[in-house]
């Protein structure tokens, strides 16, 4: 198939033609994509606005505690849980939680029980971490004091002018020779 013959200048004012109207395209696609760009940003703020509530502040009192525990017990693990139990005391209304609050009162202290819940684990924790600085502090000190009966009884027989001679068993035991010897 043989094509028609084409001028320069005809290609010349074909392409010019192409150039103005792919550039008049160009202008139009970029104005339409900008309003939607202003218009997907518009979106995304007014669903962000939604999405997201403003951070609950909550006082972390004896039924928050209660809460939190029994959702930890329940296998809620740390994941989301203490926002849950602020979820939870947030939908109550003070009237509630103060009626809520009481009630723990009366159930724990009035009846004489022991605390519920987190507070009576945070307890146990307290007791028991005070009980090991205390097994440390008389550790520390017993040591100490081994030192100082080694002391003592090393000058107590340079003192006396101890050359070897065997002692009393009491004596040795009330001294503490035999078992520095086996502790040196």
């Amino acid at each position: 198939m043989r094509l028609p013959f084409i001028t320069r200048r005809a290609h010349e004012a074909t392409v010019d033609f192409l150039a103005v109207l792919h550039q008049a395209n160009v202008a139009d696609v970029e104005a339409e994509l900008t309003k939607e760009r202003i218009a997907r940003r518009k979106v995304e703020a007014e669903l962000a606005a939604v999405v997201a509530p403003a951070p609950i502040v909550v006082e972390h009192s004896e039924l928050w505690s209660l809460i939190d525990w029994s959702l930890w017990g329940s296998g809620m693990g740390d994941v989301f849980r203490e926002q849950l139990a602020d979820q939870f005391i947030a939908a109550l209304t003070p009237e509630q939680h103060a009626q809520a609050l009481e009630l723990i009162r009366w159930w724990t202290e009035d009846r004489g029980r022991e605390p519920l819940g987190r507070r009576r684990y945070e307890d146990q924790q307290r007791r028991l971490h005070r009980a090991l600085r205390a097994v440390a502090r008389l550790r520390a000190e017993a040591a100490v004091q081994q030192r100082v009966t080694r002391r003592l009884t090393d000058q107590l027989l340079a003192a006396t002018g101890y050359q070897g001679e065997p002692l009393l068993p009491a004596a040795r035991t009330t001294l503490g020779i035999d078992t520095l010897k086996e502790g040196q």
